[in-house]
């Protein structure tokens, strides 16, 4: 494994960016990856084999994209900056496993990926990635919630987030629930620091692997009417995260305040909790207790 990559990433690094000309540091949002130990645990948490299909966002100059081709069996990568597509279409000429789209993920159509895949249905692709951390937010929820899911996400994030993604109940968010919701399994394979990525960036990084429910798995969890309600109270939960959640719901469901009272008291829900403190579990109970009784 590795083979493909040169000895010391860090020089080679620098030696490319002076050859082509490119801009990195914390200006241009562009740290590459230099630590062939970060780039070897992110092949080995996307389990990939010759058949394996991948999806990489951010090539950079194609140190990741050069590891994922000796195991993976197609790789396409799409990548925003002109002058790093022309770097990594000099990979792309060696073989047909790899196809680099250049554009924006998050403006890339879910039929154009699936093209260039050459996919037929959901979750017969991984995503690996060094994302840029100023679209990891946008990128977690198109890839969570859309229309196209992949199996799994194997991605560097900022740490931050990554805690955000395992927060336990008393800690959770918006973003904690839809990544409970969509996923099988959140792992925090390991922290990641600065010193990974040159030029180094101010914050400390970790890696994280998401396993994408199937649809049968996400419905035996939550209907689908049922998971548009649970948005509804959710949003309405976090609104005011300072304030306790049957204050927030009771301003805006027309339900008498009693009767939000005996729901969550017959959930074993204390009347003080904030939104923050449930569970998946417990926001799932309480959206299936209500569902009857809210009218839109």
């Amino acid at each position: 494994m590795l083979h493909s990559l040169p000895p010391d990433l860090r020089s080679w690094t620098k030696i490319l960016v002076k050859k082509y000309g490119l801009r990195a540091g914390q200006r241009m949002g562009q740290h590459f990856l230099v630590d062939k130990n970060v780039v070897r645990d992110i092949i080995k948490a996307a389990e990939l084999n010759n058949t394996s299909k991948v999806l990489e966002v951010g090539g950079g100059l194609g140190v990741l994209t050069l590891a994922l081709l000796e195991s993976a069996g197609r790789v396409v990568v799409v990548e925003l900056d002109n002058a790093l597509v022309q770097v990594l279409q000099k990979l792309a000429v060696t073989g047909e496993k790899l196809k680099v789209l250049p554009g924006d993920i998050l403006k890339t159509s879910d039929e154009e990926l699936i093209k260039n895949l050459d996919i037929k249905n959901n979750q017969e692709f991984i995503i690996a990635a060094n994302l840029p951390y100023e679209i990891s937010g946008a990128f977690l929820r198109r890839f969570l919630g859309g229309d196209l899911l992949p199996q799994a996400m194997v991605v560097l994030l900022q740490l931050e987030v990554g805690e955000r993604l395992v927060a336990p109940p008393g800690q959770t968010s918006l973003l904690t629930l839809s990544a409970q919701l969509a996923c099988s399994n959140l792992e925090l394979v390991r922290v990641i620091p600065p010193s990974a990525f040159w030029p180094e960036p101010r914050v400390t990084s970790c890696l994280m692997k998401l396993t994408i429910r199937t649809k049968m798995e996400k419905e035996a969890l939550i209907l689908p009417a049922e998971e548009k309600l649970l948005w509804r109270l959710a949003r309405v939960g976090f609104a005011s995260r300072r304030k306790v959640l049957i204050n927030n719901l009771n301003s805006v469901l027309k339900l008498e305040r009693s009767e939000l009272e005996k729901i969550m008291g017959s959930l074993g829900l204390n009347l003080k909790m904030r939104a923050q403190e449930l569970s998946l579990d417990q926001w799932i109970s309480l959206t299936r207790t209500l569902k009857d009784l809210i009218k839109n």
